[in-house]
This record gives structure tokens, sequence and C-alpha cells, in this order.
């Protein structure tokens, strides 16, 4: 059995990083030869059916029977999650609710409102709405919420035009939300006691979450292992010292009542918390734990940890696209292997204070593990570190264990206890708000720590990773001369951080340079990027109060390519989706020299004229003078000795013929198409004086505006021009190498996973 649940996690968590959708096609024959190869047979029946399991399941969550076209639609779904406010929009989650469908994975919907009426999460609703696909924009150190949503059975998205109130689904949890979160509202850590009790993160503000992401605590706030552990531990302790004082027996039947009550506890909990990953592997493991206790049979702890990490992905083989499932279970994983190699047998201890000592010391062992593990996989999986995690968690912890979740369980019960008699008993959750005070407090001065967090470019942590696999394979290598060959294949591991080391106090400097195309939807951004320094051409779109591209893709992305400094920013002109980010990248970067001829920016105007930057010539074309609209955009034009890159904004057709008429060479191996490719721009006689190689159309999936226009494409297909869109494509590279080109592709290249394919709405998944 053990080996049947080894091959279908392993199976199944190699199909999620497996670049192919699903692994229906090839991934068979694998399991087929390693049957013939290696004659494991309970391990390649695991995998088969881990294959056969993820395809049914993807299946039919895509089945939903809901258009493709963007027309408004009719669905019924019950609101699970109201997910935040922006002014007057709120963004949800609803539950499809389909009569026919008596067994299926539970798709879900994202859905904007805007000015909508009083709701609560249980209500079940007749939405008219337009539908949107769940496609994102996909960048290099961006997030990708693409992936959330599939991870979270998210199939589509849609803007609520018309709602009409069915009914009102009962649910103790939802109750106990609606009920408890206006309570917790006027409490100064309110927001951690709701995520404490009943796993509802909605108070937490986006400040709090990079807090507390950027301390390493993260795992405090979500219900897991530990608060599932702590409320089993008091149930069983507290019973059965009741039990054994008032009614004691002879029999194991006081321990056999403790401990079905104390899986009752932790199963109510994981019910309140709402059953996510990390609370389904928790729950898990405890029961299965207390069940082989009443059963007396022996189970290691790395049996049970496989037990619970295959049921989880049983019922949810998409679950380990979430980075909560790495998180958790590596976690678990470091604790198991730490409680294994440490001294346990406390019972041969003669004293106390040895005891205590020893319990220290596996404490600390735990934590110095946790906080190096867990933080390299924060790198992989976030793109940095904290360097503050390990104190902060040896001080939260203890504190999390023994005072504040106790509290808060204690105040919740008698809330609830209150509720019953029309009474507000509030006084222990007072008690547990100022108990959370001094975590608050650390969470708020962890910004102002030097070095809170450590941003990682991708080729420095590819770098501390190999290093680190090489550290821990040469550890438990035996060091006898049987075994050199292996140490000296180890010992490659470590030349990428040693060549990294060099180039710190060396750079080097190349011919290689890189213009991204960034995926910022229907904007316009660009990267150069020679020498670890920046050129950045536009900034993408802003909307509201507390978005802009240039805070989530631009930053993230120059940090994860690891450019050190950007040295010119140029704003090509005054529209949304070009200038929207400029007062950000510009704060970001204040030793940027700024040029655009936007009126309010302190920078040089984008008169005609040449620049040379890190050896590349930097030619400023247009405008001859200041005008406004599109046609008064910057067009730049940066070359070599051997290949040309031709930056155009959003000129039109005036522009274009001004272009040809001037005495500035035009012709480029690629050219960012004017205008995203509308029918304004793009004039045969503009293409043939471009000569370009490969066009690049900056356009978001499915804009309202239909660019690239189908005809605009024509006209460079009739030239043989390769063209590519980023709507379609996500963020797109171009390496210039002297007389080669290479080009990359998010989707295509840099992160050609399943999970990252084009998704249109209601087709989820492509089983062929």
């Amino acid at each position: 059995m053990n080996r049947f649940m080894f091959g279908f996690s392993a199976m199944l968590l190699s199909a999620m990083l497996w670049p192919s959708l699903p692994p229906v096609n090839y991934l068979p024959y694998l399991v087929v030869g390693a049957l013939i190869l290696h004659r494991k047979i309970p391990i390649c029946a695991g995998g088969l059916f881990a294959i056969a399991w993820l395809t049914i399941f993807c299946l039919g969550l895509s089945r939903q029977d809901l258009p493709v076209l963007q027309q408004p639609i009719q669905v019924r779904g019950e609101i699970i999650s109201l997910v935040s406010r922006n002014s007057d929009w709120l963004s949800l989650d609803i539950s499809l609710i389909k009569p026919n469908l008596i067994f299926g994975p539970n798709a879900k919907l994202r859905l904007s409102w805007k000015n909508p009426p009083e709701v609560t999460v249980g209500q079940v609703w007749l939405f008219t709405l337009t539908p949107k696909s769940i496609v994102s924009v996909l960048n290099q150190g961006g997030y990708n919420e693409q992936k959330q949503f599939v991870s979270q059975h998210l199939v589509g998205r849609g803007r609520v035009v018309d709602a009409q109130l069915l009914e009102v689904s009962p649910s103790l949890r939802n109750d106990l939300i609606s009920s408890l979160t206006p309570e917790l509202t006027l409490l100064p850590q309110g927001d951690i006691l709701l995520a404490l009790l009943l796993g509802d993160k909605q108070l937490i503000s986006k400040e709090r979450w990079q807090a507390l992401r950027q301390t390493g605590t993260g795992h405090l706030v979500a219900i897991s292992g530990l608060h599932l552990s702590v409320v089993a531990a008091w149930v069983y302790t507290c019973l059965l010292f009741g039990l054994s004082r008032f009614v004691p027996h002879q029999s194991r039947r006081n321990i056999t009542l403790a401990l079905v009550a104390a899986g009752i506890g932790a199963a109510f909990y994981a019910y309140l918390a709402g059953f996510g990953v990390s609370t389904q592997r928790a729950l898990v493991m405890i029961l299965l734990l207390m069940l082989l206790s009443l059963l007396k049979r022996f189970s290691t702890a790395w049996e049970r940890l496989l037990f619970a990490l295959f049921m989880v992905l049983l019922l949810d083989p998409l679950a380990c696209l979430s980075a909560g499932f790495w998180l958790s279970f590596c976690a678990l994983g470091i604790i198991l292997y730490t409680l294994e190699i440490q001294p346990r047998e406390f019972s041969s201890i003669s004293t106390r204070r040895m005891r205590i000592s020893t319990g220290l010391m596996q404490f600390w062992a735990i934590q110095w593990r946790l906080s190096l593990g867990l933080g390299l996989l924060q790198a992989a999986l976030f793109g940095g570190v904290s360097l503050h995690s390990l104190w902060m968690n040896i001080l939260a912890v203890p504190w999390f264990s023994f005072v504040a979740i106790p509290l808060a369980m204690a105040g919740f019960m008698c809330w609830w206890l209150g509720t019953a008699f029309g009474l507000s008993w509030l006084g222990l959750l007072h008690l547990s708000d100022w108990s959370l005070s001094p975590y608050a407090w650390l969470l708020d001065i962890s910004p102002q720590l030097p070095a809170h967090w450590l941003t990682l470019s991708d080729s420095t942590l590819a770098f501390i990773l190999s290093a680190f696999i090489g550290g821990v394979l040469w550890r438990y290598v035996p060091k006898n001369k049987y075994y050199l060959p292996w140490l000296s294949m180890l010992s490659l591991l470590f030349i990428p951080i040693i060549l990294f080391c060099m180039t710190l106090y060396s750079p080097v400097h190349t011919n290689r340079w890189a213009m991204h195309l960034l995926d910022v939807g229907q904007g316009l951004a660009v990267v150069i990027e020679k020498n670890g320094r920046g050129f950045v051409y536009d900034t993408g779109a802003a909307f509201g109060d507390d978005f802009s591209y240039a805070e989530r893709v631009i930053l993230p992305f120059l940090k994860a390519k690891g450019i050190q400094a950007v040295d010119y920013i140029v704003i090509s002109h005054g529209d949304n989706d070009h200038a929207g980010g400029a007062a950000i990248l510009i704060d970001a970067y204040p030793a940027a020299l700024l040029i655009t001829d936007i009126a309010g920016f302190n920078g040089q105007n984008c008169r005609p004229r040449h620049i040379q930057w890190q050896g590349l010539s930097v030619s400023l074309l247009s405008p001859q003078q200041v005008q406004a609209g599109n046609n008064g955009s910057c067009v730049v034009r940066i070359n070599d000795d051997w290949q040309s890159l031709l930056l155009t904004g959003d000129i039109e057709k005036q522009t274009e013929a001004a272009l040809l008429k001037s005495e500035y060479t035009l012709q480029s191996e690629v050219l960012v198409a004017p205008h995203h490719g509308s029918k304004t721009s793009s004039t045969e006689a503009f293409i043939n004086a471009v000569a370009p190689k490969l066009v690049l159309f900056p356009a978001g999936f499915a804009n309202r505006y239909g660019f690239p226009k189908p005809i605009v494409v024509e006209r460079y297909q009739q030239r043989d021009i390769m063209n590519l869109t980023t709507g379609t494509e996500g963020q797109i590279s171009v390496i210039f190498q002297q007389s080669e080109r290479e080009i990359k592709t998010y989707r295509g290249d840099l992160a050609p996973f399943w999970y990252n394919a084009l998704f249109r709405f209601g087709d989820f998944i492509n089983p062929e």
C-alpha cells in the first residue's frame, strides 16, 4: 500500500511540472517502461492511477457547459468568499450550482460586481454576467494569478450585469463568520484573530500580508498542524485529567474517550478553518495517529506523512499548484527528519533540568532547519528570503502554542456560548487580542529592520540551490575511497556559486543584450537589459489607488533578472496604458534619467539626438517638437554593430510618414508594432522601410479594441515577418548576441507548464 501511495503521489507531483496538458499522451509509456525495467508493480500501478485520476478530475472541472464567446450568460452560484473591495467594486468567488451534476469537482468563478447590494457568504444568486477567461499576465518574477486560479478550481471570471437573490444556503461556518467579523473588526488584532479562529483572512490588509511573508511567520496565521495539534492536545489533556480525577477506570476507556474527543475537536476546528490544504494534511495525520493508537498498531511518522500526502492529492490533485501545499508538507518533513536524528528518549534522562535542556536543543534544531529549508523554498516561490524569520519564529511559535491559540479558542467558545443566551461575552476575546499585541508589534517593526527582505534574482537563487543540494548530498555520502567518483561529481554543484562570487568582484562585460516586452495587458512596457543594468521604455497602466503594472510586473521582473540599476526611463506619451506606472518606477529608481515630453515630470525631452548606453547606440527619432496625443510618442531606435530594435509607442500614419521623409535610419531586425497593431498604424510603406524580421504586438488577450487587427497582422505575414503577441505568449524576450538572435516566450519557453496554457472561458482543459 505504501508503494502504491508513493507511486501515485510521485507521478501526480511530476505531472504538475510536466510541460504538457495533462500527461495522458506519453507518461503512461514511461510508467510501462518502469514496470518492465524495475518490476515495481505497486509503484507503477499508483502512477497509472494518478494519471487517470488527474485527467478525470480536470475533465470534470472543465465541463461546465459555459460558452467561449464573451456574451452575457446566466449562472446559478453560491457566494463562498468575499475576496476584496476597491472603491465601489466588490470581488467575490462563487461556487457553480449544477442541478444535474451528481458528482464532480467543485468549479468556481471569480466575479467583479459594481455597486453591489449587501451580500454575505452562503447566499445563492442567479447571476447575469459577462464572462472572461482566467488568462492573466505572465512575466518572470511576477505573480502567476492564472496558476493560483487553477489551484483554486476557478474556471473563469466575469463581470456581474444583474443578479437575483434566490436563497441563503445554511452553513454554521458562514453564520459564525458573519456574526463574528463585525465584533473582531473593532479589535486591533481582529484580522489575525479571525484568521486563527475561522480561517478567514478577509480582514488582513495587503501591508499585513507582506509583513507576514517577509518575517517568515505567515504559517502562524494559516491554520495548519500547529493549530490543530494545540487544540487536540488541550482537549485530550483536559478531558483525560477530568476523567482520571472524577471517574477513574483501570481499562483504556478514559484514554479512548479522550482520544475520540480530541479527534472530534480537531475535525471541528478544521471545518471552521474551511479545510485548506495545510488543514487537510494536519487533520489526516492527527486522525490517523489516533486511529492507530486506538487499534494499537504501530506506524512511523513518515508513513503517516505519506498517507496524508496521498489523501490530500486524492481529494484535490490540483492542490499542489499552491504555495501552501509545498510549504506545509516540506515543513512537516523537516520536523520529522529533525526529530528522527535528535535524541528523544526523555524517559532515560534522569533530571528535569536535562530534559528541559534536551527539549530546548530539539526546538532550536527544528527552528534553524525550518528557517533554512523553508527560507530556500520561500525564495523559490516568492523570489526572496526573510533574514529575521529564525529569531522571530523562536519567539512566536511557543507564544502561539501555549498562549495565543488556547486563549483565542477559549474566547471563541465563550463568545459562541454567550450568543446562545443573547449575550455578548467578549472578555476572553479581548484578552486573546491583547496576547497577540507583541506579535503585531514584531510585524509592525519588521519593515524598519535592516535587510528585512532580501530579494534574490533567478540566477542567484539557482546558484544557491545548487550549492545547497550539493551540501546536503555531501553530508550523507560516505567519505572513503570507494565514493571518490561520487564526491567528485558532487563538487561540481559548488562551481556555479563560486563563479557567481567571482563575478561580484570582477563583473564580466559582453556584447550580449536583451529586449524584454513585458505582458502588461492592454499596454506597453519594455525593458532593455545589458551588463546587469536596465533601460525602461513605458510602464504599463495603473488603475485605482492600489494597482499598477509597474509595481505588479516591472519591479518584480527587474529584481528577478538581477538588474542592479535602471539608467534611463523613457515615457513615450501620456496615455495611461503607457505612463500609468511612471511615478512608481521613478520613486523606485530615483537616479534614473527620465526622458519624456509629459508635463509635470522633471526630465529631458524627446527631441531627436543620440545617446551611448552600455556600448549600445540609442537614437531618439521623434517627435521634432512637443505634440499631444499618440503621434507625440517618443520613437527610439537601439542598435549595436549587428542588430537593431525600433520602439514606436502609439504613433499613427502621420508620424510614420514623417519618419519616412526624415534622414533617420529606420531599418531594424525587431519592431514593437506601433499602437498595439491598430489600423491607424503600420502602413505598408513604413513596414517596408523598417523591414523587420520580427514584429511584436503589445496587446492584451481578448482586449476590447481587437488589437492587433487582423488586417495589420496580415500585412506583416504577407512579407514573411514573424509576429508574436504578449496577450497570447506572455512575456516575450529577444536576446541579441552579435549576429544571432534568440526568441523566448513565457508560455512557450520560460515556463511551458500546462497550467500556464491559454485557457478561454469554459475551456479549462483540452484533454487532447
